[in-house]
């Protein structure tokens, strides 16, 4: 559903020939594939949109641009540092390698912005005069950079030219306007923008969603449990009856016997009752035992109904947010946005997870739980086997986890970064230096029986760390809300 290579080559040449010249007065990244240049030509200002999210992928020129979360991503900072005041020096699209490419230049500076259309997708900024890496934006960052060793950027591999000729013999379906400024990009805007929206509106509906249907399905299986316990009460009543006469007839028991047959006498008249008997207990312990199994078990069965009651107020809670959730138009599902930018598997307002979420070196993200039961969760809950995992050597601290993508090793400057935050996080707060050890998540084993929080770990490598001022700086307003360091 993406632009076709016939639409791409038709609305990169007219972007080239109108555009030309044009000054980015503004840049945003409000999705990691998502970027939007403001350029400014002669009397207006006109809304670039580069998208390279699968089939959604174009080049167009948009009338309103998608809602950015409040915390700016990395890739956008450096967008505006970069292209801010720069001009639109060419525009070309390679059909074999699947990219666009934007040169802007000023006086002193020249960049290069790359839009990978074809897996694994994303965004390149790049030094246009050595092909340098500045920085990526798109999923699987780590795995990204690991194509491009020493920092410098490659293609993507080429497409056949079978695919090549499959494609090209496809129809444009760009319908153009001829009063539009730029009549086929914003014809692409329309083609695909309505369906980005909506892609997206669905894709945080899902995820607002999970918690209550997560919530729903908790609660529907401890609800099972609560009304078998609620049910035990006629259970209970039997273990008093036998104990009442048990102690009618506390003369006919024999210490060692098995069994005992007992006359009860009922509203219905006399019953024989069998009783089965314990041979270690004495007569007297027999009875205390039956009366105790009916506290015990009164005691479980009106905490199941209290139990039960708390359950049912939370699935009705759940059942209504699931309602509200549904009955969302796209407007207001969009203007929930940063829901897309929670960490894969890691559902639920920012507020409720167990970590905080800092950006290192080059977008890569590091977790850093809360609390001591948060560490918990988070090192042996939500990172994987291959995470890396960090703390503050021989003090008290907060688990610190850098999820790398299967088989990618971590980069000195992301190392020191989540080194700088272990230690931040920890009794070693504002010191000089410290010492910090790190190993793959599968080395961390919990202390059975301690402390939340509390760990062993095996095949640690340590690294003393120096404290820079501006690098924690730099990682702590990456999160928002935290006081600056002083230096």
């Amino acid at each position: 559903m993406a632009l076709r290579p016939s639409e791409w080559e038709q609305v990169v040449a007219e972007v080239a020939a109108r555009l030309t010249g044009a000054v980015v007065q503004k840049a945003w990244c409000p999705l990691p594939r998502l970027v939007y240049l403001e350029c400014r030509v002669p009397g207006r200002s006109v809304l670039v949109c580069l998208c390279a999210e699968g089939e959604l992928s174009r080049l167009s020129v948009a009338a309103e641009r998608f809602p950015t979360p409040g915390e700016p991503a990395p890739f956008q900072r450096w967008l505006r540092q970069e292209l801010v005041g720069l001009k639109l020096a060419g525009l070309s699209w390679s059909e074999a390698g699947r990219t666009v490419t934007l040169d802007l230049q000023s006086d002193e500076s020249r960049r290069r912005l790359v839009l990978e259309v074809g897996a694994p997708g994303g965004l390149v900024l790049l030094a246009a005069d050595s092909q340098r890496v500045l920085m990526l934006s798109g999923d699987g960052l780590a795995q990204r950079r690991a194509l491009h060793p020493g920092g410098l950027w490659a293609p993507p591999a080429p497409v056949n030219d079978e695919v090549i000729a499959r494609t090209r013999a496809q129809p444009s379906r760009l319908e153009p306007k001829p009063d539009d400024l730029l009549p086929l990009a914003e014809a692409a805007e329309r083609l695909l923008g309505p369906k980005d929206k909506a892609s997206r509106a669905e894709i945080i509906r899902r995820r607002l969603a999970l918690p209550y249907r997560a919530r729903l399905k908790r609660s529907g299986r401890t609800l099972e449990k609560v009304r078998a316990e609620a049910a035990r009460g006629p259970e209970a009543e039997r273990h008093r009856q036998l104990g009442e006469l048990l102690t009618q007839n506390l003369y006919q028991l024999k210490r060692g016997a098995r069994e005992v047959v007992l006359t009860s006498y009922t509203e219905a008249g006399m019953e024989e009752v069998h009783v089965t008997l314990d041979p270690r207990r004495t007569p007297k312990e027999e009875v205390e035992w039956h009366f105790h199994q009916y506290r015990r078990l009164m005691r479980g069965v009106e905490h199941a109904r209290q139990r039960e009651a708390e359950l049912a107020r939370e699935v009705a809670h759940a059942q209504e947010a699931l309602r509200q959730v549904e009955e969302m138009d796209e407007a207001a599902l969009l203007a929930q946005v940063e829901v897309l930018h929670q960490p894969a598997g890691e559902d639920g307002p920012p507020e409720a997870r167990p970590f905080k979420e800092y950006v290192g070196h080059g977008g890569q993200r590091i977790w850093v739980g809360k609390g001591g039961e948060d560490n918990d969760t988070l090192t042996f809950k939500v990172a994987r086997p291959g995470h890396l995992w960090l703390h503050a050597r021989g003090l008290s601290g907060s688990h610190v986890v850098v999820p790398l993508p299967k088989g990618v090793e971590v980069s000195q400057e992301v190392l020191l970064d989540a080194a700088h935050l272990a230690l931040h996080h920890s009794g070693a707060k504002g010191e000089p230096r410290g010492e910090v050890s790190w190993v793959p998540v599968k080395f961390v084993k919990k202390v059975k029986g301690g402390a939340p929080g509390q760990v062993l770990y095996t095949r640690e490598k340590t690294l003393v760390v120096r404290r820079e001022a501006e690098r924690l700086e730099r990682l702590l307003k990456t999160r928002g809300g935290e006081a600056p360091v002083a230096s």
